[in-house]
């Protein structure tokens, strides 16, 4: 009898791998993308029991390069959000202002032309669209941190001189009206950035570096002394207006 019962179900199985059929048939039919938004071929490896804002930081990091005339005209970094079926970049103003072309570029050097939606020179916070979604770069839950507590740590991820993705962290030591100021490290190629808090939610934009003369002749950069723009000034409602009057 269980022998019997044995050879029924043997009989009555389906092949091993009938479901990815189904699967494929069906998208086959009905066009669909069944593959994950995100792909993570290119993502370095990160601590494990790193804070969810350093990997946040990394994840949705990318490099943002303008041009002008048809020559490139600079270059800074930005981070990918989503709200809802949105997708957007949020990065400093200056990096795109009076600019005629914005490319983003993803790790493994995919990238994508994108549009200003947004854009306040007075807070140094842009708002940007890419033509389509990125596929190496994580698109994160857009929550805010505005509580500003002095000592919590922060994170941001740069690009100087596009020398890769670079992590730093730091601490927030100081605001001032819709300023922050952060003691950490930055160079030219991070303005844009976005500042994460431990848990992922956003604080600001790194805006500025401050910068004092050798000798009256060359630059030196102060890594400790970073300004943001407060994401505080980003009104929600604008924010959804923007990405509303795009479609």
């Amino acid at each position: 009898m269980f022998r019997f019962l044995l050879y029924t179900m043997v009989a009555c199985s389906q092949p091993a791998n009938a479901h990815m059929e189904i699967f494929d048939k069906i998208n086959f039919e009905l066009n669909l993308d069944l593959s994950p938004e995100f792909n993570d071929e290119y993502s370095a490896e990160l601590d494990p029991y790193a804070s969810k804002g350093l990997k946040d930081s990394y994840l949705s990091s990318v490099v943002i390069e303008v041009s002008k005339g048809g020559r490139t005209a600079g270059m800074g970094s930005g981070n990918y959000f989503r709200m809802g079926r949105d997708r957007f970049i949020i990065t400093a103003a200056h990096v795109v202002d009076g600019t005629d072309k914005i490319m983003i570029i993803e790790k493994g050097s995919a990238s994508t032309e994108a549009k200003v939606v947004y854009m306040s020179v007075e807070t140094d916070i842009a708002i940007l669209v890419p033509e389509k979604k990125l596929r190496y770069t994580k698109a994160l839950p857009f929550r805010r941190d505005i509580n500003n507590q002095m000592g919590e740590k922060i994170y941001h991820t740069g690009h100087p001189a596009r020398e890769g993705w670079h992590i730093s962290a730091g601490i927030l030591s100081g605001t001032h009206k819709d300023v922050l100021m952060l003691n950490s490290f930055a160079w030219p190629g991070s303005s844009g950035s976005v500042v994460f808090d431990e848990s992922g939610r956003v604080l600001g934009v790194v805006s500025a570096i401050r910068m004092d003369a050798i000798m009256g002749v060359f630059p030196q950069f102060i890594e400790h002394i970073i300004l943001a723009s407060n994401i505080k000034t980003l009104d929600q409602d604008d924010l959804k207006a923007a990405l509303r009057d795009e479609k």
